[in-house]
């Protein structure tokens, strides 16, 4: 049960239309394909198996056929071994070749048994006996005889053995291969022996096998194929698969061959008396494209119903998808004030009914509304009010101790120094004055015209204290100051700050920099001195200070009037920030909207 719940608060954390989507694969999606896939698998090894025991089947037939074939050779061969008027003919010593033909001429035992068996094409014997006459029959060992491969494998072995030989045909240049049985005949009277060879009919060997659907390929030994029932099929890399079968064994299976797949089943067989194997295979070429074809029926006949039903649930999970947030949107706007919904929804099923009951409650809530509007119109009316006053009487808090002060210096270095001094000075106060009267009641003023009074007074303080004040303005390439606005007397405060509190130990080497950038649609002016900064304590109780001052303390006032004037004017997203250490400075942060000057220079 817990796991059940579990797995719905997973299920229903994502949307409505991925839930139907996750519906659709976990329910349909998934067992369709996977009893799909098991059907589509069983389907093909169940064929797969039916080809390999008609394969298997027809194996059994084959080597049935050879086994019966070369048994039955085998035992011709021993008739003429063991021929009494055979051995007679090859122990004779002849006084003429005429009359070693004769001899032949009246023997007719060879002819009689190639007669009787349509499954011999020829037998042959050599002999070494030289009184005998070369005949088609009977030939005398030659030395292009003893050079054959057969014949040093026949003066080597005492046992019969089979071989392959190819076989050309000079009258229509065709090429057999054919399978021959050697085997000694014992001589022992004059101490030597005969080599029997009985050579098998291709065609009767064809005619036997050749009646089933079935390719069969038999070889002997490794020495190759010597028989196939289509001589234009390919049959590279089959004798590996001989390994698996060799001795009594039967490999059943796929087999690969150079550029396809068959799947056929071989064998081996032991010949009569003999150390040779012969391997047979029964191939059938039909079994992988009948298998393929019917995979990719199945298969398509898969894809298109997890296709159709793939459409039919994207349709429907679109359409109710659709509904439901045509519902949500409707509600949300109504929860933000906006009441312009769709008169009408489509469907008499319970999402209709709830979009009823939404227009219901939306017109019962415009209802209300109408009775307090008009005291929501005077409420906005009195604290727009407000907001104006506290912005006039902020604008007027800033401290002017420091004409006085200015006036003071200049009075006394006039004193000591010449007209020139005097005169600059004058000219320094005059500007800071006149850019103070003309932004009296100004609401902006451009950022180039800000900066300009920030140097001017700043040039007035570097008279005051020499080298104890240095100042730099840093701004960043491609910002024209021209093009930005900012409140006048904005800034004045702030460096005044600076100056008194944060150099106010400082004897020589003081500096103040200001560097302004334009930062994600934002202006941020930076305002550092290299003061004595503040303990972490006192960084922490100046930022009270600045959001919320005390009514009963004039100290960071300032600050506050500055971070006032920059909520009340562009919003609670911009404002002041300070980061100070100890000994080595503070930096104020001022982060206004960088909004475009359309006044006068």
């Amino acid at each position: 049960m817990i796991n059940g719940k579990r797995f719905m608060d997973v299920f229903t954390r994502v949307k409505v239309l991925k839930q139907l989507y996750l519906f659709f694969f976990i329910a349909i999606f998934i067992p369709v394909t996977t009893v799909g896939g098991y059907l589509i698998y069983h389907t093909r090894t169940q064929l797969f198996d039916h080809y390999s025991k008609q394969t298997y089947s027809d194996n059994l037939r084959v080597k049935s056929l050879i086994l019966d074939l070369t048994g039955n050779i085998y035992n011709k061969s021993q008739t003429l071994v063991s021929d009494p008027d055979l051995i007679a003919l090859l122990n004779t010593t002849y006084p003429s070749q005429n009359a070693s033909k004769t001899a032949m001429s009246a023997y007719h035992g060879l002819e009689t048994l190639l007669s009787g068996d349509a499954s011999l094409r020829d037998i042959a014997v050599y002999t070494w006996n030289p009184t005998i006459a070369d005949s088609p029959r009977i030939h005398p060992i030659t030395n292009s005889i003893q050079a054959q491969p057969w014949f040093k494998h026949a003066s080597s072995s005492v046992t019969p053995f089979w071989t392959e030989e190819l076989e050309k045909s000079e009258r229509y240049g065709t090429e057999t291969q054919n399978l021959c049985l050697y085997t000694r005949i014992f001589l022992p009277q004059i101490h030597s022996y005969a080599i029997l060879k009985l050579t098998i009919s291709s065609n009767h060997i064809r005619n036997r096998i050749e009646n089933s659907s079935m390719h069969t390929v038999i070889w002997l030994n490794d020495d190759g194929i010597f028989y196939t029932s289509d001589r234009q099929m390919k049959t590279p890399g089959l004798e590996r698969y001989g390994n698996n079968a060799r001795g009594t064994g039967t490999y059943t299976g796929k087999i690969e061959l150079e550029n396809e797949k068959v799947i056929g089943s071989i064998s081996s067989l032991s010949a009569v008396c003999s150390e040779d194997n012969f391997y047979m295979a029964s191939l059938s070429y039909d079994g992988y494209p009948y298998l393929n074809r019917i995979t990719g029926i199945y298969t398509a006949i898969l894809i298109m119903v997890l296709i159709i039903t793939s459409v039919f649930i994207c349709a429907f999970s679109h359409y109710f998808s659709f509904r439901i947030n045509t519902l949500r949107e409707s509600m949300h706007r109504a929860s933000q004030g906006n009441y312009e919904i769709a008169d009408s929804f489509r469907g008499e099923d319970e999402i209709s009914e709830v979009f009823s009951d939404l227009k219901l409650m939306i017109h019962e809530i415009l209802e209300k509304e109408t009775s307090v509007y008009q005291a929501q119109l005077k409420t906005r009316d009195l604290i727009n009010k407000q907001q104006q006053m506290e912005f006039k009487m902020l604008s007027g808090q800033i401290n002017p101790h420091f004409l006085y002060n200015t006036l003071e210096t200049i009075r006394m270095r006039s004193l000591k120094a010449g007209n020139t001094e005097v005169a600059n000075a004058i000219k320094l106060l005059g500007k800071s004055m006149r850019y103070a009267l003309e932004n009296t009641t100004t609401a902006v003023t451009s950022l180039a015209r800000e900066l300009d009074y920030i140097e001017t007074y700043l040039s007035i303080q570097k008279l005051r204290f020499h080298d104890r004040v240095n100042y730099s303005l840093k701004i960043c390439p491609g910002l024209n100051l021209r093009d930005y606005q900012i409140m006048p007397l904005l800034l004045q405060p702030i460096v005044e700050n600076a100056l008194l509190h944060g150099l106010e130990d400082v004897e020589q080497n003081g500096k103040i920099i200001l560097k302004i950038c334009l930062v994600n649609e934002a202006l941020r002016i930076q305002i550092f001195d290299n003061g004595c900064g503040m303990t972490a304590k006192e960084l922490e109780l100046m930022s009270q200070r600045i959001c919320q001052h005390p009514s009963d303390s004039s100290s960071g006032i300032g600050l506050y009037n500055i971070q006032q004037r920059i909520k009340l004017c562009y919003g609670t997203g911009y404002g002041l920030g300070i980061k100070s250490k100890k000994s080595m400075g503070t930096m104020v942060n001022v982060v206004i909207p960088a909004q475009k000057y359309t006044g006068g220079a």
